[in-house]
């Protein structure tokens, strides 16, 4: 029941979101331009990797935060206030199936991309396949997951939909710059690396680079090289983080989201 409720709920979430012009932009179109950002730095080299491909798999684990944070943080926020969610939630929906149909869609559309993204730097960059496919694909879907319930819970306290936007700013910004999604941070005092590398988003991008160049980017550069079995047990420390993330936005989401509107 609470699969056949959940694939219900995204397929419904799937149509909607074509239908939205908002929605599409920020959940599709504005994360595949983001990715393709990467496409223009052909030359030069970070972290002993081609600049490009660095980019690119820094873009490809940061587009989760859009694909699924952002869209959802405005989802949950818009239904709640549109009573939406208290109908959904009066129904005969359970609350996981209501939370998982929205996050299985927005997984779906993030692995899309993923492939997309990959193909074009093979293409564009002269990039190749993940030296661990399921790896790269497993750190994707592991990132869109832990951002469903940070959503649910950033949504708790936000006003309406239009200030999601600016409610989720400030996360964007500093995961952003801290993930090393784009440059690395070896410059920067110890203790600031430190902390960037506990923040959600640092694990997901050093898993997908982990499984992707086939590095060990845990460590510093330059970075030793791992085989298939060797990047699992480089990536379990990090995917090991992620689901502690996902534990702590459930946590916080049980406390604080909301199913009614906020003046009610």
């Amino acid at each position: 029941m609470l699969l056949n409720h959940t694939l219900r709920l995204a397929r419904l979430d799937l149509t909607m979101l074509t239908r939205n012009r908002m929605a599409f932009f920020t959940t599709i179109a504005f994360p595949l331009l983001l990715g393709c950002i990467a496409l223009l730095l052909r030359g030069g080299f970070v972290s002993g990797v081609s600049t490009g491909l660095y980019t690119l798999t820094g873009m490809l684990a940061l587009i989760g935060f859009f694909v699924t944070f952002m869209h959802l943080t405005t989802l949950f926020t818009v239904r709640r206030e549109d009573l939406v969610l208290k109908r959904m939630r009066g129904s005969v929906l359970s609350e996981a199936a209501i939370f998982s149909g929205s996050g299985l869609a927005c997984t779906l559309i993030y692995v899309l991309q993923s492939a997309v993204i990959i193909t074009l730097g093979i293409v564009a960059l002269g990039g190749h396949l993940p030296r661990n496919i399921p790896l790269v694909f497993l750190g994707v879907v592991l990132g869109s997951v832990m951002f469903v319930p940070m959503a649910a819970a950033l949504s708790g306290f936000t006003k309406t939909g239009e200030s999601a936007q600016i409610t989720v700013l400030p996360a964007m910004l500093i995961l952003a710059a801290t993930s090393q999604a784009s440059f690395p941070l070896a410059a920067m005092p110890e203790m600031v690396q430190r902390v960037a590398a506990a923040l959600p988003l640092s694990p997901v991008v050093d898993v997908i680079r982990i499984g992707y160049f086939g590095l060990d980017f845990t460590q510093g550069a330059p970075h030793p090289a791992v085989d298939f079995a060797g990047s699992w047990v480089a990536s379990a420390p990090r995917l090991l983080l992620i689901v502690a993330w996902t534990v702590v936005g459930v946590l916080i989401a049980r406390k604080h989201f909301r199913w009614e509107p906020r003046n009610a």
